[in-house]
């Protein structure tokens, strides 16, 4: 059954914004929002988490808390950013802490 104003529009919310703010539909309107695209991330390489993990460490976060921001940012494993964390700054922390 179809309804005597029946419209099928298809764009994005931005589009639809600018068309409808321009005339009004008539009767009902129903949205269809398409979600997210499952998009493979790319991730990213030790060489650029590296990087990442020295600039937070460098301005004072902890060894965790850069870990953490760095999971957060990207698509790479926490489990995977907390090894190479270790393997980079480990010794360097431990040295630090067993001078004070």
């Amino acid at each position: 059954m179809t309804k005597l104003h029946e419209e099928f529009w298809r764009g994005s919310l931005g589009d639809a914004c600018k068309v409808f703010s321009d005339r009004q539909p008539k009767g009902e309107i129903t949205f269809l929002i398409e979600g997210k695209a499952n998009s493979v991330a790319e991730t990213p390489s030790d060489t650029q988490l590296e990087h990442e993990l020295r600039a937070l460490i460098s301005n004072g976060h902890t060894l965790s808390t850069a870990v953490k921001m760095v999971a957060e940012g990207t698509s790479a494993k926490r489990k995977h950013i907390y090894a190479l964390a270790l393997r980079l700054f480990g010794k360097k922390i431990e040295t630090e802490d067993s001078t004070e």
